[in-house]
């Protein structure tokens, strides 16, 4: 409960916070399919997906990271990799590299944040997409799965072609006690970023989420994930889902 009834001050103070304007997604659709891609561990299959997925014509790519303390570096992965050969293999700098000249916005689901490590990570993701940065309409989502270190990031953040995507669990399906305390704050919480804050943006496994206040929105956006099934899409931007990620759909 204190853990909680903290966040919401900081949340509330962050909020009053001036902020510059984020772009909205110019290179997207209205209702647009995301492509999940980094699905797989393999180096090759994860990098040549990027470019493929781009080539197919997705506007938005999603992509897991790690952040490695001791080798002061970020990597793209799922899991933790054990070999520093690997770990820079996978590092974020390929990914800057094949994305520096084109239209696609990235989505960095950050696996393994914490507060130590909040500000020089962020500052590895500014310097290795630093070119794809400098274009016009470029845009990185970062997604972590805390929402205390995601307002925290708000606060060091000062590229406005960089922003925070805010990860919702919003509520459990178990009927225990404990899990009806808890839906209690997830609704709370996900009432608060999607109705009230105004200048966020939400993602989300649970399409529940898009009954929140409808018509009346103060979020930016919101991302729902991962759907790949056409009618379940469908459904989900009937709701008002603006963005769709996914496997296998386009």
């Amino acid at each position: 409960m204190k853990f909680f009834l903290k966040g919401l001050i900081i949340i509330f103070l962050i909020n009053n916070v001036a902020k510059a304007e984020i772009n909205n997604l110019p290179n997207c659709k209205e209702n647009s399919i995301w492509k999940h891609a980094a699905y797989k561990n393999n180096f090759d299959v994860n990098f040549k997906n990027v470019k493929s997925s781009i080539d197919d014509g997705y506007c938005g790519i999603e992509l897991d990271i790690i952040y490695d303390d001791n080798e002061n570096i970020i990597y793209v992965s799922h899991n933790k990799i054990d070999s520093n050969e690997r770990k820079k293999s996978l590092s974020l700098n390929f990914l800057g590299e094949i994305v520096r000249n084109e239209n696609v916005y990235i989505w960095l689901d950050w696996k393994n944040t914490k507060i130590s490590n909040l500000a020089k990570g962020l500052e590895i993701i500014e310097d290795s997409m630093k070119e794809y940065l400098s274009k016009e309409n470029s845009l990185i989502f970062i997604e972590t799965p805390y929402i205390a270190h995601n307002e925290i990031l708000e606060l060091l953040n000062k590229n406005t072609q960089i922003a925070v995507l805010n990860w919702m669990s919003y509520s459990s399906e178990k009927n225990n006690l404990t899990e009806k305390i808890k839906n209690l704050f997830r609704i709370s919480r996900a009432w608060l970023y999607v109705c009230f804050f105004q200048d966020k943006w939400v993602s989300s496994h649970d399409i529940k989420i898009l009954k929140l206040c409808e018509n009346k929105r103060k979020v930016k956006s919101i991302f729902i994930f991962t759907i790949n099934e056409q009618e379940k899409a469908d459904e989900a931007f009937l709701m008002g889902a603006n963005v769709v990620l996914s496997d296998t759909l386009k």
